[in-house]
């Protein structure tokens, strides 16, 4: 059915698709459905998307997400893995993907068009969070520290039911890639005080960058993660080596209020 194009020109013409379409284009037959999967293993060659609306709704079911897409002026509406989306809280976004929280606050990669989940690292690896453990040897608390790298425990310990730390300690995640391609990097700035820690694919807990705190956001480029502070001051972080300190891009204003 492609008339005998190859592989390579079938993608550069599905690479300037939106994603519904080329969602479709890759259930035509098995040519086209070999060209979709080489492109989503490169990721980055498709175009930028027209964003999507995601919501949930109580009539459409504890496990089904809605999306509305602005590009079609149309809702879709899919089934996602456990557990329910609809008790998720959704932290970040990026290359189709979602970054979320469930009730017992632990994280999850999901692409809503796939149905592809990818369950990150324990909340408990995280550098301020303890399990606390009830007479049956199950969690059923977490301890959580105000402890940064620069200043060392500011106050004493709070403790959280699994389903309010979340409220706590998720700021923002970002998504360095596109899952699929097998290499990529989950960030997450997070309390206390707004610090970073980070996971890559297949990691088994998150790494901890003790260097500072009071980060707003943060952006990739060229394998880099720049890291934006409340103040305005840029850090970039090679995190190939997350041993290194960060390299100052840009200074701070001056006369900014502390964030600590």
């Amino acid at each position: 059915m492609s008339g005998g194009l190859p592989a390579d020109v079938l993608m550069k013409i599905f690479a300037t698709l939106e994603v519904p379409d080329l969602v479709r284009a890759g259930s035509v037959c098995s040519s086209w459905l070999h060209a979709y999967n080489c492109l989503r293993k490169l990721g980055a060659c498709i175009q930028p998307q027209t964003p999507s609306l995601i919501y949930t709704s109580k009539s459409s079911g504890a496990s089904a997400a809605g999306f509305y897409s602005l590009l079609e002026n149309k809702p879709y509406t899919f089934t996602l893995p456990d557990p329910p989306i609809r008790s998720r809280y959704l932290i970040g976004s990026a290359n189709g993907w979602i970054i979320t929280a469930d009730e017992r606050s632990e994280l999850h990669l999901v692409n809503p068009v796939t149905g592809d989940q990818i369950a990150l690292p324990s909340v408990t690896t995280i550098e301020q969070v303890k399990p606390i453990y009830d007479n049956n040897g199950a969690i059923h608390m977490y301890g959580c520290s105000r402890y940064t790298g620069p200043d060392g425990y500011l106050e004493p310990p709070s403790v959280f039911r699994l389903d309010k730390l979340r409220d706590y300690i998720f700021y923002k995640a970002f998504l360095s890639s596109d899952p699929f391609t097998g290499n990529y990097i989950v960030v997450l700035i997070h309390n206390p005080y707004w610090q970073i820690s980070f996971a890559r694919g297949g990691d088994d807990r998150w790494t901890w960058l003790p260097y500072h705190a009071g980060y707003a956001d943060c952006a990739f480029k060229d394998e880099i993660l720049y890291a934006l502070l409340f103040d305005g001051e840029i850090h970039a972080y090679d995190l190939n080596d997350p041993s290194v300190k960060p390299q100052v891009v840009m200074e701070g204003l001056k006369d900014c209020p502390p964030t600590l």
